[in-house]
């Protein structure tokens, strides 16, 4: 067992930001130590979302007008601003703003001015705190295209090359070196979505990575960089009948498949890289079609994976999966035991599996849960005291303890997040009234004890989502 026990003396598959519900929540304004807390509410307005300081309260943009919202928004890497999208200046045209926390209410637009129909849809803020990239119909409507605005000169620089209607950028990532972008999308032929590479330093010169280039039918799916920013991860349907595993060379390079030898009509579905580079955990009906379990491939010798997951039991699947921030192993859940009675599972590389969370024979059903930033623990939210009451647990081995104080009828938590210092979790839920969601943190040396980090709500306002960091 990997040190669970010693969580009480101290996810969301991912690393840096800790999110929840679009962007999360932190521990902010006088919760020294456990991060910076920003949380999205219709604190002032019924209806109108807006961005506010834990435990101040304080409003963070400029006050939105009836029918206006903010949408997402992210803390920046340094904690010392909140980068936004909302419909702040014309109603239904969503941009993208920077407002610092040293200077709540004064917040600055970072793409030039949109024409209505036009709008910002993503964005993110480079590891190194130096930029904002953003994907939006910022020159053709309709079509959508990805910029980057340095933060300290508002300079705004289109990254790919032009397009034309028909030609869209689907979704991006940020190389963890902060010198380009990973993106997909149909640039070379129309539906077929391939993945491209643009440095910052020689935008709009792009290469794709996928080779040979995909075929109408084929499509990359999910996708992600090294964190050493040498490679690139992405799942396709080459062949069209089924999702595999590849790898290749961030500066572009041969394709591999990492994945074993699947069986007709096999998929991968879902990965994740190990922070330290050396290995690729997938989610596969590799063996038998609709049996979904977890293998594990060395990157430096990807000619055999090792399943990572205990024997299932016949219908049993593993549904999620995180790897340890340390990279020593995963966490998943799975109905490994009992059919559709899904429950917490451990494996260490090393050697070594458990079960982490107290046997359940049902209704109860583990349903996500986070690594801790340190890997020391997990925590993760159930129905284990009483149907249909969720509430977030933090694993003791050989059991549990229950955070948030005690919930009733109608009561739940909704999202969660462990503090970046593995101190605490932030979490919402309607825990003092069935009908306001707000914000808490409680925590590890004090489970069951929580402090309410918004300002008071009434019936009708809620918040809505939160970023810690």
């Amino acid at each position: 067992m990997k040190s669970i026990a010693s969580v009480l003396s101290i996810i969301a598959l991912g690393f840096g930001l800790l999110s929840c519900s679009g962007s999360g929540g932190s521990g902010g304004g006088g919760m020294s130590g456990s991060g910076t807390v920003v949380y999205r509410a219709d604190q002032d307005t019924i209806g109108v979302f807006e961005l506010y300081l834990a435990t101040s309260g304080t409003q963070l943009n400029p006050p939105l007008g009836p029918g206006r919202t903010v949408t997402s928004f992210a803390l920046t890497p340094d904690a010392s601003a909140v980068i936004y999208i909302a419909d702040q200046e014309q109603d239904d045209v969503f941009e993208l703003y920077r407002v610092s926390l040293a200077t709540p209410g004064v917040s600055t637009r970072l793409n030039p001015k949109l024409d209505a129909g036009k709008d910002v849809v993503e964005f993110a803020v480079t590891p190194d705190n130096s930029a904002v990239v953003y994907r939006a119909d910022q020159t053709i409507d309709d079509v959508f295209e990805l910029y980057r605005t340095v933060l300290a000169s508002g300079e705004n620089k289109q990254l790919n090359p032009s397009y034309v209607p028909g030609q869209d950028v689907e979704t991006f990532v940020v190389l963890p070196n902060s010198t380009g972008v990973i993106y997909r999308a149909d640039q070379d032929t129309d539906g077929v979505s391939e993945l491209y590479r643009v440095l910052f330093a020689t935008a709009p010169d792009s290469i794709r990575l996928v080779a040979p280039s995909l075929v109408n039918g084929q499509n990359v799916g999910a996708f992600a960089a090294t964190l050493d920013s040498a490679n690139v991860v992405y799942i396709a349907n080459r062949p069209v009948a089924s999702n595999q595993l590849f790898i290749v060379p961030a500066a572009g390079g041969g394709n591999i498949v990492l994945n074993h030898v699947l069986v007709q009509d096999g998929n991968v579905t879902d990965f994740a890289v190990t922070p330290d580079n050396s290995a690729v955990v997938y989610r596969a009906d590799q063996v038998t079609v609709g049996v979904f379990e977890l293998y594990r491939v060395n990157l430096a010798a990807p000619t055999f994976s090792t399943k990572l997951n205990g024997p299932l039991v016949p219908g049993g699947d593993v549904t999620l999966f995180g790897v340890f921030p340390d990279s020593s192993g995963v966490v998943y859940i799975a109905d490994q035991t009992t059919d559709e009675v899904f429950e917490l599972f451990q494996t260490v590389f090393s050697g070594g599996k458990s079960q982490l969370n107290p046997p359940f024979v049902g209704p109860e059903d583990v349903v996500d849960f986070v690594l801790l930033p340190n890997s020391s623990g997990v925590v993760y939210k159930a129905n284990q005291n009483a149907n249909g009451i969720y509430e977030i647990y933090q694993v003791d081995f050989p059991g549990s303890t229950r955070l948030n104080p005690a919930l009733g009828i109608a009561q739940n938590v909704l999202t969660y997040a462990v503090a970046p210092d593995s101190s605490s979790v932030i979490y919402r839920a309607n825990q003092d009234s069935v009908t306001i969601v707000e914000l808490y943190r409680v925590m590890f040396s004090s489970p069951g004890s929580s402090t309410k980090l918004n300002s008071p709500l009434v019936v009708g306002q809620n918040v809505a989502s939160f970023s810690v960091r």
